[in-house]
């Protein structure tokens, strides 16, 4: 009896260790991303074939983003990613795209801001000193209630 609890014990937290995926975003369908056809197609034809991007970025004209990207989660352990791929659809400003681009998380690189050199608004307030300046400034015209 000791020894069958022992198994189950053991092979529960061995399932418990297992890794979990965790995917985010929809991959983009290759033979839809194909017949795409820069300086001809659409805007409307690209969100008919691969649906609405995961976002979008406007500069010198309108960029398509479509992002997919898979993680690796084992018990409490911080999530690994182990897959990403951006793909990206460079519109002009008539709607006709352009260019496509993908990026892989082979490609990416961290970034970490320096705190000495990133540039932060120093006016700011904290929650405390809008709490303390607000005071005074609460009409009494109001009747008590």
């Amino acid at each position: 009896m000791s020894y069958r609890f022992s198994a189950f014990a053991s092979a529960l937290l061995l399932s418990a260790c297992s890794a979990m995926i965790d995917v985010h975003g929809d991959a983009v369908d290759p033979d839809a991303l194909a017949a795409l056809k820069p300086g001809e197609t659409l805007y409307t034809e690209v969100r008919q074939k691969l649906g609405s991007p995961s976002s979008k970025t406007i500069f010198d004209g309108e960029d398509w983003i479509y992002l997919h990207s898979k993680q690796e989660r084992i018990a409490f352990l911080k999530p690994k990613e182990i897959e990403r791929t951006l793909t990206i659809l460079k519109f002009n400003h008539d709607g006709v795209l352009q260019r496509i681009e993908i990026k892989t998380l082979a490609q990416g690189r961290e970034i970490t801001p320096n705190p000495e050199t990133t540039q932060t608004d120093e006016n700011s307030l904290s929650v405390l000193d809008q709490m303390i300046s607000n005071v005074g400034r609460m009409s009494t015209d109001a009747p008590a209630h």
